[in-house]
């Protein structure tokens, strides 16, 4: 499981966050506007009604977890991999970028999901300019195997590798912009892939070999996608009791009304004192009940 922080919650910042917990990755999701981040789990769910019903899911839920949080900090403290999807907006990128630089880890990779920016431009104030590299998932995520990387003047090859890897291992594959415009599909272009989708969901009970007979030039093996119902994966790790907040303490507390265990007693009080919502469903808090596990 890796630790993957996803910033703006409009359509593409939802839907990244969605493709990577249904990969089984724990994803935390930042927006300065309170009314987004409200409607986040609305919006997957949304999501995942559709994807049921074209036939595009193969198990009940996203494995992953999916975390909605109101502060920076406490969303790119501990990510592995930072996915930007604001406004596309030079100023509001390069002060984001800025900020995120300086709260992360320094071998966290962050990228930019910006469609016409220069690359170098955006991370013109950022710190450890090697960890950042452009990155378009293109849409619609859910069935569209191509992620479009857009090095900058400062993306390393060991940044470029981690990217790589990762998406390799949720059945995307990495691809280099061509020229200066990116790759737009067109609607044909997303119904073939759809289609190929739901023949390699019927064809491989769960093992991935995207697209190889449609799109050879972009197809390779050895791709796993989460698995279907009846073979379904619990994704597990040692810090699977860490509090979702602090990520030091336990999580010792229940929350109320929505009786979610994701933070300790300690950090559960600070969102029930600053009025914020629950980070997995955004539900009010109206109590805090501690939980003694012996």
């Amino acid at each position: 499981m890796v630790k993957i922080a996803v910033l703006g919650c409009g359509l593409m910042g939802v839907k990244i966050a969605g493709e990577l917990a249904y990969h089984g990755h724990r994803v935390k999701v930042y927006d300065s506007n309170m009314n987004s981040l409200n409607t986040v789990f609305e919006r997957m769910e949304e999501d995942k009604r559709y994807l049921r019903t074209e036939g595009l899911l193969t198990h009940k839920n996203f494995i992953g977890q999916i975390l909605c949080m109101s502060r920076l900090e406490e969303t790119v403290s501990d990510a592995d991999f930072i996915f930007e999807a604001v406004v596309d907006d030079l100023d509001v990128k390069q002060d984001l970028f800025e900020r995120v630089s300086h709260l992360c880890k320094k071998d966290a990779v962050i990228a930019t999901n910006t469609l016409r920016l220069d690359g170098a431009a955006v991370v013109a104030r950022t710190s450890f300019q090697e960890r950042t590299t452009g990155l378009r998932f293109l849409f619609p995520v859910y069935y569209i195997p191509e992620v479009e990387i857009t090095p900058n003047t400062f993306t390393s090859p060991a940044t470029i590798e981690k990217v790589r890897l990762l998406l390799e291992k949720m059945g995307k594959t990495l691809f280099f912009r061509s020229g200066g415009e990116p790759l737009i599909l067109s609607e044909d272009q997303r119904e073939e892939r759809k289609r190929a989708r739901l023949e390699q969901i019927r064809n491989s009970s769960g093992m991935t070999y995207f697209f190889e007979s449609t799109l050879p030039a972009l197809s390779h093996r050895g791709n796993n996608a989460p698995p279907p119902d009846d073979e379904e994966v619990v994704y597990r790790s040692e810090h699977d009791h860490d509090c979702a907040i602090c990520m030091d303490r336990n999580r010792d507390c229940v929350l109320c009304p929505c009786h979610h265990m994701i933070t300790c007693h300690e950090c559960s009080k600070m969102l029930l004192n600053r009025r914020d919502g629950c980070p997995i469903c955004r539900k009010d808090i109206s109590e805090v009940i501690p939980v003694y596990l012996s």
